[in-house]
């Protein structure tokens, strides 16, 4: 299941028994982004790289503040001083 991750997509094939193709990752990315209300005008395919044009604002720009997103982990909030707090304990530790 494809995990969205700001403008990147993840895939965890790590259960495939075989490395996936890239018309099973487009597929797979095509209908998690569809159940996800996400809707797009077209995509195409570049070698291994996939790219996928919005036809309308994503449920993250909707939500209307600004909202601070970890790169290590995914940990989202509104809150800025949150967010420093969060990104140290990955540098840090506690």
């Amino acid at each position: 299941m494809p995990l969205l991750k700001g403008s990147q997509i993840i895939l965890d094939d790590s259960s495939s028994n075989s490395p996936l193709t890239t018309s099973e990752v487009l597929m797979a990315t095509l209908r998690s982004l569809s159940e996800s209300g996400i809707h797009f005008d077209k995509y195409s395919v570049r070698g291994e790289e996939i790219l996928i044009e919005d036809r309308e604002p994503s449920p993250h720009e909707k939500r209307g503040p600004k909202l601070f997103i970890c790169p290590h982990c995914g940990f989202v909030t509104p809150y800025e001083e949150e967010y420093w707090v969060h990104l140290k304990v990955h540098y840090v530790g506690f």
